[in-house]
């Protein structure tokens, strides 16, 4: 059960962004919480896009995305080319990547996404 491991969560959405990130055709993505459970295989129910909207939140703060827009549907966030999430996807350099939010599962981004 995927509600049981915060971290795993924290994997699935930071993947489900990369796979977004590499088939961009510009230099920014778009995407709310329910379209990275989508993505990411997991289940829409409000009580795990709460979680994912935390994790993303908390990729917020640490200045790796950015929130594009806040409707009554919710919120839209958004990762530009001048992001470390970005600059990983892309070019696998993740020196900046290493926040103190991430850090616990950084060895797992590397083995999910290379």
């Amino acid at each position: 059960m995927v509600y049981r491991d915060y971290n795993e969560v924290k994997l699935a959405v930071i993947t489900a962004i990369m796979i977004l990130i590499s088939k961009a055709k510009g230099s920014c993505v778009t995407f709310t919480s329910k379209k990275l459970a989508v993505i990411a295989g997991l289940p829409t129910q409000p009580i795990l896009l709460t979680v994912i909207r935390d994790v993303l939140e908390n990729l917020r703060s640490e200045g790796l995305i950015k929130r594009y827009k806040r409707t009554s549907h919710g919120v839209k966030y958004m990762v530009t080319k001048d992001s470390p999430l970005w600059i990983y996807a892309i070019k696998g350099d993740d020196e900046r990547l290493k926040t103190p939010y991430l850090a616990p599962i950084i060895d797992e981004i590397r083995a999910r996404v290379s």
